[in-house]
């Protein structure tokens, strides 16, 4: 990795020379509010031409001294033009700023900024992150999602361990998670091995932006959403670039990205991307128990042993834009891989030394989008298969302690199960999708949207079979899932007040097996759901906004909890209901030039939440339809951004999750818990942060970045707050993490590095249960950017 990092620094010290030769002339091209504008056009006299990057920027070099004329264009802004004179070796730095077009057009499609501010002001009650600005730092999908007011992520760990995202107090598979509409769960093993694996094969550098909805869940996302849908949309640039970047962290920890496009004539595109990444999660363990050389327990601190992870994704497309016939026709492909060490249980009372999960997934998928189909028509439609082929090894009886030395042998079993297992399964999915946009009238239109899919999953376990004198795992397992939607959308007054109306549907057949009395027999399921959602926009005045939705959302049983996962104890369930919510979502954002506000509030009565009914081992566990609860919360969010060179963020949520659960369907034997708190939840929690940018740093072209972000959760309980006496109640005590870091970036945005410290002052941080995360961390990244231009 050395001779890596010398030989970038040779090529760009190289081209720096190059450089320097001849005048240039570079700038940014920023809207009213000071934010950097992807994807304008801008000529040079009418000889040379380019598009801004993500930041906004551009850079024409190797010019000769004289006149020139600047134009930049982009729809949705009025053009505009600069005339400047450059002498000899002069490197002119010019910053221009797009007014918005005030004319009024039936149907525009915007792109890159005006997308995000689009999607932000439309009736979706949506938060969004844009992910373009992150490129240059050390940070996850998870740290991203963890920046978004009224979302939750809790990690049992560090890099690619137990993960729960929790949208406004509704958490775990009650959130869906998409990729560009797609979701997640068709595509990488979000079941088989949870959310944090998935997302830790999704490095930040692949996605343009994340869409968290927090209200009424949008027709288009076609998926039983309870508590909210967060969709990652990848990047789509379509210019002539190479990027590469390479991180190396704390822990052992290494993020490397490699993503290339080239756009040929004609219309063809062709694109790749590999993305690698590894930690060794050997932070430090404080306050862990063993048994000492005088067999008294002893209270130590140690470093993980056993939690290694490494994953890497492989992605290639070719396709063509820009056709009469279609806007972009895309044929990708992608190989994942997956090696993930387990080092304890949920609660971290117990290490293991050998058990691992492991995952390879196949993607194929065809795309095809139209838009403005006879001035009235899109069209989206996708098609795609899906192989999933995941391993679970707990073979050894060896007892470990937190130190890693082997203290013992079991009488039986393995780690974690009762019979040992070396199971090896193999998922195929198919999914088809079609989204339809048809405007009816310019101020309204008709939203149709479709999903189906098709998963079969099979597999082998010879040690456990050895167990239990037969191989449970080669009994096939199907699932058809189907799920429509119908919205129409009406602007009234002017277009200041907007109306959503939507309608759903959820089909769910499976077919599986269930254990009963040591033998498989069949488990069937076939239900139907309805869902309805309302929403109302009222644009006030230029500045204020406000929404309102109301959603009876609904979310079906999924494999897991309807057909079991023998490996884990868990048995199958075909009687579950599924679980249903009555959301409310009110909301109002006020936007100037410098500064906005955002507050909302929220409201959710949700039935028939199903959670796990655990037993120990033999005996089978099982998933239950058993609490009702409700929750309700405040939200706020602020952004400054007095001068283009400093911008303020921060916000904060409290919510309060109750219990609305009697004896008849909570199963407990008393009504006490009725109106109590839920355990093991956050209610109050926030993040802010203020960035320093500095242009023409050190020379021009360069610009300097410096930031500071924090975040805090307040302290809350492990179990009932109403059960035991208070002095000798678990808690999961009251963080407050705080992260600085610096970026450089030389030669127009082409090389960037940047240094990060997260949880400087080494807090201890803890999440689910308990269980610690890592202390201070040191993070390293470089990044190379290369376009045409």
């Amino acid at each position: 990795m050395n001779s890596r990092y010398l030989l970038f620094t040779l090529l760009f010290l190289g081209s720096g020379f190059c450089f320097g030769q001849k005048a240039s002339v570079s700038g940014i091209l920023h809207d009213e509010g000071g934010e950097g504008i992807p994807g304008v056009h801008v000529r040079l006299n009418d000889n040379q031409a380019t598009v801004t990057n993500e930041a906004g920027r551009f850079v024409f070099k190797n010019l000769k001294a004289g006149d020139y004329v600047v134009t930049a264009s982009f729809m949705g802004f009025k053009a505009i033009r600069e005339d400047i004179h450059l002498n000899k070796g002069q490197r002119l730095v010019i910053n221009l700023t797009l007014n918005e077009e005030v004319t009024q057009l039936n149907e525009v499609t915007v792109t890159g900024q005006s997308e995000i501010r689009a999607l932000k002001e439309s009736i979706a009650s949506v938060a969004l992150v844009d992910a373009k600005s992150f490129y240059n730092r050390s940070v996850s999908t998870t740290d991203l999602l963890n920046t978004v007011s009224g979302v939750q992520v809790r990690q049992s760990g560090g890099v690619g361990n137990s993960t729960e995202v929790s949208i406004q107090g509704l958490t775990g598979r009650q959130v869906k998670l998409f990729i560009d509409g797609i979701p997640m769960d068709f595509l990488l093993p979000v079941e088989e091995l949870g959310i944090g694996a998935a997302l830790a094969m999704l490095p930040v550098n692949l996605m343009d932006r994340m869409e968290v909805y927090k209200g009424a869940v949008p027709v288009t996302l076609g998926a039983d959403a309870l508590g909210g849908a967060i969709n990652i949309i990848t990047r789509k640039n379509f210019e002539d670039y190479v990027e590469v970047s390479a991180e190396h962290s704390s822990f052992n920890t290494w993020r490397t990205t490699l993503s290339t496009r080239k756009l040929f004539s004609k219309g063809l595109t062709v694109g790749f991307g590999a993305f690698y990444t590894s930690s060794d999660n050997n932070y430090l363990l404080d306050g862990v128990k063993v048994i000492n050389e005088f067999g008294n327990p002893e209270t130590i601190s140690a470093p993980k042993f056993h939690d290694r992870f490494r994953s890497y994704l492989l992605k290639g497309d070719i396709g063509l834009v820009g056709k009469s016939w279609a806007d972009r026709l895309t044929l990708s492909f992608s190989y994942g891989d997956l090696y993930d060490e387990i080092q304890h249980n949920f609660e971290m009372r117990q290490p293991y030394g050998q058990a691992l999960n492991l995952a390879t997934t196949y993607n194929t998928a065809l795309q095809y989008e139209k838009y403005n189909i006879s001035n009235k028509l899109d069209i989206n439609f996708y098609l795609g298969h899906n192989l999933i082929q995941t391993g679970f090894i707990d073979t050894t009886s060896t007892i470990y302690n937190w130190r890693g030395e082997i203290i013992g042998e079991k009488t039986y079993g393995g780690e974690i199960t009762t019979s040992q297992n070396n199971l090896k399964l193999e998922g195929n999915n198919i999914t088809g999708r079609i989204n339809l946009n048809y405007s009816i009238t310019p101020s309204s239109k008709l939203i149709f949207n479709s999903v189906a899919s098709y998963f079969k999953r099979s597999g082998n376990d010879q040690v456990a079979a050895d167990f239990y004198e037969e191989d449970y795992f080669k009994n096939p397992v199907y699932i058809n899932k189907w799920v429509g939607g119908i919205g129409f959308e009406k602007e009234f007054f002017g277009a200041k007040v907007t109306s959503h109306t939507a309608v759903k549907a959820y089909n769910y057949m499976s077919e599986g097996f269930i254990i009963e009395n040591g033998e498989a027999t069949t488990s069937e399921q076939d239900r139907f759901q309805p869902g309805f959602s309302q929403s109302f926009k009222w644009k006030v005045n230029e500045h204020l906004l406000t929404k309102a939705s109301y959603e009876y959302a609904t979310r079906m049983p999924d494999r897991l909890e309807t057909l079991g996962d023998f490996s884990a104890a868990i048995n199958a369930n075909p009687d579950l209901k599924p679980e249903t919510s009555h959301n409310v979502n009110l909301s109002g954002l006020y936007k100037k030039a410098k500064w906005s506000v955002e507050v909302g509030s929220f409201f959710r009565k949700v039935n028939d939440l199903i959670i796990l009914q655990a037993v120990p081992p033999p005996v089978l566990s099982k998933f239950e339809n058993l609490l009702k609860s409700s929750v309700m919360g405040v939200e706020g969010e602020v952004q400054f951004h007095p001068w283009h060179w400093l911008t303020f963020k921060a916000n904060a949520t409290y919510q309060d999750l109750r219990s609305r659960s009697d004896k008849e369907n909570a199963g407990v034997s008393t009504d006490r818990y009725y109106g109590a708190r839920l355990p093991n939840r956050p209610y109050l929690f926030g993040n802010g942060e203020v960035q320093f940018e500095k242009q023409g740093f050190l020379k021009e072209g360069d610009r300097l970045q410096v930031w500071w972000s924090t975040a805090y959760v307040e302290e809350f309980f492990r179990y009932w707050e109403i059960d035991g006496r208070k002095e000798d109640k678990l808690t999961i005590p009251d963080q407050w993490l705080h992260h600085i870091g610096l970026a450089y970036s030389a030669w127009g945005e082409r090389m960037t590095l940047s240094l990060e410290s997260q949880n400087v002052f080494n807090t201890n941080a803890y999440d689910n249960f308990r269980v610690q995360k890592p202390g201070r961390s040191w993070h390293a990244k470089l990044r190379l950017f290369i376009t045409k231009s």
